[in-house]
């Protein structure tokens, strides 16, 4: 809950959350586990991954769930994927060889075209030699919420509600089957009982 608030604590936290993606590419290089930074040995760590998601630990999952809150459910209502869409659009990242985000069917597209039309990135400009790129691109629409149009809503509601009569009708019927006794199940063919 603290997270997803964008006007109070969600605030402090999302700001925290920056600072610590910032570190993650910004910082000087370094191999140690508990320094924030690229890597200095780019021969056995290849990859800077920037994390800029919520961090979850056990509490934090137990909180969520008496909450009736999911991940993606957080991730959407903080509005953290559009935050980090924009530091990447404004280059506020020096080295970025992964971004890994949480619920990337919501501006995941919009950070992908982001990354891609960084300066070295992108194709040369029709017009002259010089590359269109980072903030002389427009930065691309986001959108803010991911729900399903009442129509599949509807549907949805519609095929789980058949499903559950069905699976209860089985079950109502295995246990009429159940309670009836024990009955002679053995076939006759030609007579004979099998």
């Amino acid at each position: 809950m603290l997270c997803t608030d964008t006007k109070n604590t969600g605030k402090f936290k999302l700001n925290a959350l920056q600072s610590y993606v910032k570190a993650s590419a910004n910082n000087e290089p370094s191999d140690y586990a508990n320094d924030l930074g690229p890597p200095d040995d780019d021969l056995y760590y290849p990859f800077n991954q920037i994390q800029g998601f919520w961090q979850v630990d056990a509490t934090s999952v137990q909180v969520g769930l008496l909450h009736a809150s999911t991940l993606l459910d957080d991730n959407r209502m903080s509005k953290v994927n559009r935050e980090m869409v924009k530091m990447a659009y404004h280059e506020e990242f020096d080295s970025i060889s992964v971004f890994a985000m949480d619920n990337v069917a919501l501006n995941g597209l919009a950070m992908f075209s982001v990354l891609r039309n960084q300066c070295g990135q992108s194709t040369m400009d029709s017009d002259d030699d010089t590359p269109a790129c980072g903030q002389d691109l427009i930065m691309p629409q986001m959108t803010s919420s991911q729900h399903l149009p009442v129509f599949w809503n509807i549907v949805l509601f519609l095929v789980y509600g058949s499903l559950l009569v069905i699976v209860a009708t089985m079950l109502y019927q295995a246990f009429k089957l159940r309670n009836r006794g024990s009955q002679d199940h053995r076939v006759t063919c030609n007579g004979q009982l099998i």
